[in-house]
Parts: C-alpha cells; structure tokens; sequence
C-alpha cells in the first residue's frame, strides 16, 4: 500500500468516527431545540458540524488530498499528454 493510499484510508477512518459522533448526537438534538435559541443553535451545531466533517472526510478530504500531495492528482505532468 503507497503512502498515499494510507493517507486516504487514515482520512476516510476518522470520516467515520465524525459520522459516529454527528449520529449520536442526534437522539438528544430535538429535545434541545425547543429549549432557548442559543440552545437550539447549539443542538444544530452539535449534530451538524460533525456531520459536514465527515462528508467532506469521507469523500477524501480533496483539498487535503492535494495539499499532501500535489503532483498525484488530475493535472500532473504524468497524466497530462502533450500534442507534439
């Protein structure tokens, strides 16, 4: 396995463990937005934060992705052909 493979994995892993904690927030959630508004702000954010980490984590953090490795992707000079 390339390390960037690994850096893939390791970033979908922990795309996994937001996604467990945006889920078990949620059972507490509705409770929590007919308190105050700044209560139910809180509940949203509490669910909703660490759901929207974990999107963008287990699509492969693509701006991650090209930050730790910026010649692997779509434009590099190995995939880009050249019309001579």
């Amino acid at each position: 396995m390339k390390p960037k493979d690994m850096l893939n994995l390791a970033i979908r892993i922990l795309g996994l463990a937001f996604l467990y904690r945006g889920l078990s927030a949620i059972p507490i959630a509705p409770a929590a937005l007919f308190g105050s508004v700044g209560t139910a702000i809180m509940a949203v954010l509490t669910v909703g934060w660490p759901l929207l980490v974990a999107y963008w984590l287990l699509r492969g953090a693509p701006l991650l992705m090209r930050i730790a490795y910026p010649d692997a992707g779509p434009h590099s000079e190995a995939s880009v052909v050249s019309i001579k």
